[in-house]
């Protein structure tokens, strides 16, 4: 007995996740002229819905996982796209993402029969919600020229934030319109907190409309609060400086001049950020690495990276980044790299050495 009502247990669970799970998008194996082909058959003409991935993006893998498989997603989509996806990275995906300008992920366009674009959706979303905002996208006044259109006619936060986010989200540089916004708004709408986090977390840093925000500091601190403002700040050139810091900049095609890193690190210098915190010198350790400024990185490290608790995994990273100079380095640069690696492992040791003291660990 006990048997067969585990048995059909197990059945209801099946059917249950059949029910949620095996119905959803039906993506076909096509390339894009065979999807535009599909799509323009005039006994069941479609739109085309393209899933623009990479194989590193993680919110890409969870949509493929758990949200394209439900029923709510084949119910609405089958019947009308050819659906078809392509990595970013490889073979047609290059050119796709080319001619497409994607550059955010995950990026889900919507194509008619012919290839054009009528909308894209950017980012992760449950079923539910992804269907809602596809058949939003598909209405003509949520179209890049709709919100465009409607902009111009009435300029202002209600019809501005909209049409610069879907600049913004079609790979268009979304400034000039925030910026109009910014400059005949009231304080209360430019310092609110939806119009400064598009702002400031669309803006290029060190641009014209980014130092005209700055000017401003000190009421979007009053808004939002230093902190907050602090690291959307600091995390828009975070990873570039990084990159430059641990000579991966050209992989990731990230460029700046010695001029613009300099100017990144004398702003982020001014935040005022933790300096207990090893990742907040990442600027300046990439300026000296930009300058090739061996000795300089190394007497930096040794006033400031080394006296890091061990406990911060950027205090590991930031040592890959000195130890990554030693190729470049000289004779006498080298031997100061190993004496700054030798004084860590001796006051590593010490430090070891009074807590086997204290718990009375003799081995």
């Amino acid at each position: 007995m006990r048997i067969f009502l585990i048995s059909v247990w197990i059945g209801v669970i099946t059917m249950c996740h059949t029910a949620t799970f095996g119905q959803g998008i039906k993506f076909e194996e096509l390339t894009m002229s065979g999807a535009m082909a599909k799509a323009s058959d005039p006994a069941n003409p479609k739109l085309i819905f393209m899933d623009c991935y990479t194989s590193w993006c993680i919110p890409c893998i969870e949509m493929a996982k758990m949200e394209f498989p439900k029923k709510v997603m084949g119910d609405y989509f089958n019947p009308k796209f050819v659906s078809v996806k392509f990595d970013m990275e490889k073979g047609e995906g290059k050119e796709l993402a080319k001619k497409y300008n994607v550059s955010a992920y995950p990026t889900f366009l919507i194509l008619n029969a012919q290839g054009q674009e009528i909308n894209r959706v950017v980012g992760k979303s449950t079923a539910d919600e992804f269907v809602e905002k596809v058949k939003a996208a598909l209405d003509p006044k949520n179209s890049l020229k709709g919100l465009k259109a409607a902009y111009e006619a009435q300029k202002g936060m209600q019809t501005g934030m909209p049409y610069a986010l879907a600049l913004y989200q079609n790979s268009q540089d979304p400034s000039p319109v925030l910026e109009d916004v910014f400059d005949h708004l009231l304080d209360y709408e430019r310092f609110s907190p939806d119009y400064l986090q598009l702002a400031l977390g669309t803006v290029k840093f060190g641009s014209p409309f980014f130092h005209k925000l700055l000017m401003y500091k000190g009421d979007m601190d009053q808004a939002m609060g230093t902190d907050v403002i602090n690291r959307i700040i600091f995390d828009k050139v975070r990873k570039d400086m990084y990159c430059i810091a641990a000579g991966s900049a050209a992989r990731y095609n990230i460029f700046y001049t010695s001029k613009e890193v300099e100017e990144v690190a004398y702003i982020i210098g001014l935040l005022k950020l933790r300096p207990d915190q090893a990742e907040t010198h990442i600027c300046k350790i990439a300026l000296y690495v930009t300058n090739k400024d061996v000795d300089g990185l190394i007497s930096y490290y040794k006033r400031y990276i080394w006296i890091m608790p061990p406990t911060d995994v950027y205090k590991g990273i930031l040592d890959g980044i000195l130890m990554g100079q030693m190729a470049k380095a000289n004779d006498a640069q080298k031997g100061a790299i190993k004496d700054y690696f030798k004084t860590r492992v001796e006051s590593l040791e010490k430090e070891a050495k009074g807590y086997r003291s204290m718990i009375g660990f003799t081995n």
